[in-house]
């Protein structure tokens, strides 16, 4: 038997997305920004870009606009930035052969950002794929907002159902 505060998934979910204050488009605008922030390829930026959208954008559901901001994490950081220099790649003209061979993978870390020398290193040995990882990411940050509005208003009008319709009053 289940405790009557512990509901389903889906039905918290529902409840979750139908927010009556907002509008469908409301809630497809801000899953729309969370993901445009997500494939933002500046990394360590994304917390920021939320907390400014939140407070710069009215009538956004913040949580949702975190929660497609956050699907960049780290099991996502790797696919994403992958997929942005491939694309990047692809955009100039190189196919999608990375050359990866100059990077010592090993050697790149916090410490190589804490002083000038170290952050000038780990940009010279990231040189061959700096280009295509920022502009795919840039690209693909911009994509990510027309896909993710439609997606999530196509689920933000699934999730609400058909409107009532109104019944007229009997004239008896």
């Amino acid at each position: 038997m289940t405790h009557p505060d512990k509901t389903h998934l889906w039905a918290r979910t529902k409840r979750f997305l139908a927010d009556p204050d907002l509008e469908p488009h409301h809630l497809a605008w801000s899953f729309a920004l969370g993901l445009c922030i997500a494939w933002n390829p500046l990394l360590g930026t994304h917390t920021g870009l939320v907390l400014m959208t939140c407070a710069l954008v009215k009538k956004l559901h913040r949580p949702l606009t975190f929660l497609g901001a956050f699907t960049n994490n780290p099991w996502t950081m790797v696919p994403i930035a992958t997929a942005s220099a491939l694309f990047g790649n692809l955009l100039l003209g190189r196919g999608l052969r990375l050359d990866l061979s100059g990077v010592d993978w090993k050697s790149f870390g916090w410490q190589s950002l804490s002083t000038r020398e170290g952050f000038e290193a780990a940009t010279a040995m990231l040189r061959p794929i700096l280009a295509p990882y920022l502009l795919g990411g840039f690209v693909l940050s911009a994509v990510a907002i027309p896909v993710g509005y439609f997606l999530m208003l196509r689920l933000a009008h699934r999730l609400r159902g058909p409107k009532p319709t109104p019944v007229p009053p009997s004239g008896d």
